[in-house]
């Protein structure tokens, strides 16, 4: 099998990658699309897509998606006539061998829940478990906010030190990581940045991308010092009145080992949809 590895994917590349999900997704019914850039990785330079042909076939993918310099999160499929022939498996070993002089110590492997050829594949392979992630959807008809505690503004030049400052200490990154990340964000057409103040003071940010109609949000995060206090709640509440002009859902991905988020979802009238599992190895 021919590997072809790149940070960045062509329009050819991307069609035969699409085509190929929906072939390896529709016997099983999944949906856990595999994201196709790497700009939102520590490491946006160090290639995270790998290609494998046979006789110029694209017959499996595997997606790399690098949060931290400590994890890599896998995610891809093979051609359901490729299977059990070594392809995939040719396919991490050569990531691994790529990423091994790096310093992530674990790499995690998704698998949607009900993919039983996933779970076949990684008991075999990588059976334990670190976590769950829950899709959530919240549709409009059941949003009810009575909640209008401080103000929500979108994220412009004028307060982008700000927001910078604020997502540096809510997701723990350098200043430089957050700026590299905000101005990503600033500069697609089809994202909303927000940015959360009580008494004027900005404590909280969260991120929107409006995709095929449905608004996903994620990069929620409220200042350490102002957590535990409802601010999540308040931010959000805001938000979903101005999400809910343009979409009438929003969707989100929650994990498991973040009860009280899972929790505040809930309560604000979110309901789970689909399960991804994270399955790990210790690298």
């Amino acid at each position: 099998m021919q590997i072809i590895q790149s940070y960045m994917l062509t329009k050819t590349q991307i069609s035969e990658i699409e085509t190929l999900q929906s072939l390896s997704f529709l016997p099983e019914g999944l949906e856990n699309h595999v994201f196709l850039s790497s700009e939102m990785n520590v490491y946006k330079d160090l290639d995270c897509f790998f290609l494998g042909y046979e006789n110029d076939q694209l017959v499996s993918f595997l997606g790399a998606f690098l949060p931290s310099r400590k994890e890599v999160e896998f995610n891809g499929f093979t051609h359901p006539d490729h299977r059990r022939k070594g392809c995939f498996t040719l396919l991490v070993e050569h990531a691994l061998t790529l990423y091994r002089p790096y310093s992530f110590t674990q790499a995690l492997f998704q698998r949607e829940l009900n993919s039983k050829s996933g779970f076949s594949y990684l008991q075999k392979r990588y059976p334990e478990l670190d976590r769950s992630e829950y899709l959530m959807t919240l549709e409009q008809q059941h949003w009810n906010n009575k909640d209008t505690v401080g103000t929500l503004e979108l994220v412009t030049e004028q307060c982008k030190e700000e927001t910078i400052a604020v997502m540096s200490d809510a997701f723990e990154e350098t200043l430089d990581e957050s700026a590299h990340f905000l101005t990503y964000l600033l500069n697609q057409s089809d994202r909303k940045t927000f940015l959360y103040r009580q008494e004027g003071t900005a404590v909280g940010v969260m991120n929107a991308l409006l995709e095929d109609g449905v608004w996903v949000i994620h990069g929620v995060g409220i200042l350490h010092a102002f957590r535990n206090q409802g601010m999540g709640r308040h931010m959000l509440s805001l938000a979903f009145d101005v999400l809910f002009q343009d979409a009438a859902t929003i969707q989100l991905e929650v994990d498991s080992q973040n009860p009280p988020a899972l929790s505040l979802y809930r309560k604000l009238g979110f309901q789970t949809t689909s399960q991804v599992d994270y399955h790990r190895l210790i690298l």
